[in-house]
């Protein structure tokens, strides 16, 4: 959110040049980085000290992925001791906002997502209950609250849709806060709510860049946690890849068998 990043979504670098070119075609770099690349020049501003115990295939899981996903839990929805949370998605993202529920002391981390092998997953790294479907994890809450509902629901999913943002507003009770961390296609609607639902209730909806991290403090905390026990980062790098490898990780990546897969450069 800062000003610093202000080419983040432009393609362009800090100093406002690109530095990709295909011809006379400038080509960009994913928020002012470009991390594809096997060496890279970048502002001081973007870079975080990485002690000598952190290997660099863990570090790179906590530039973007567990920062946003444990802050979207831990900063943003502001989960407490005792909440009843619902996770909409349990991939790269979603994994770590279940462990900064967990970590926070969520009652209920209920998560929902298509895929076997990541509700498994989840509860790894701290889900207490999985659903295929948002019916059936609604009807769960239902049952387990006594009709309260969640306190949370964090939408993590590969691709935002109104189906999921209105599960996870519905899901919610009284003063129920429900935390948009997923994007969607740029040209369609994810969040169209009729207004009593959220008058009637006092629910709130709000979105989370980063799961409102500071870069230069939340990463060394995480880095922190992670020697304590208290972070699982090694259990989710599902798979390593070489760059002569990256168009099959983004394949793996759509067919949904990894929850992080780690691109590892020979230098």
């Amino acid at each position: 959110m800062c000003d610093e990043g202000k080419n983040a979504s432009t393609g362009m670098f800090s100093d406002g040049t690109f530095r990709f070119h295909d011809g006379d075609t400038d080509l960009g770099g994913f928020c002012t980085l470009g991390t594809f690349s096997q060496y890279a020049v970048v502002s001081e501003w973007a870079c975080v000290a990485l002690a000598d115990d952190i290997p660099f295939d863990i570090a790179a899981l906590v530039g973007c992925g567990v920062p946003t996903g444990w802050g979207s839990a831990v900063h943003a929805a502001e989960v407490r001791a005792g909440d009843t949370v619902v996770i909409y998605g349990a991939g790269g993202v979603g994994s770590n906002a279940v462990q900064g529920a967990r970590y926070a002391g969520a009652r209920f981390v209920v998560v929902v997502d298509p895929v076997d092998f990541k509700r498994d997953m989840a509860k790894v790294f701290g889900a207490t209950h999985t659903f295929a479907d948002a019916t059936s994890a609604h009807d769960y809450v239902v049952e387990a609250t006594w009709g309260q509902l969640a306190d949370h629901a964090i939408c993590t999913p590969g691709v935002l849709t109104e189906d999921i943002v209105n599960a996870a507003v519905q899901v919610t009770g009284k003063a129920g806060k429900v935390t948009v961390t997923a994007v969607g296609k740029l040209e369609e609607r994810a969040v169209n709510i009729p207004a009593g639902m959220l008058i009637g209730y006092q629910r709130q909806v709000r979105g989370a860049l980063f799961g409102d991290s500071n870069p230069l403090y939340d990463i060394p905390r995480l880095f922190d946690l992670y020697r304590a026990g208290d972070l699982k980062l090694d259990e989710l790098v599902t798979r390593r890849y070489s760059l002569d490898e990256i168009n099959q990780g983004y394949q793996d990546m759509l067919d949904g068998k990894n929850i992080r897969g780690v691109i590892i450069h020979e230098h």
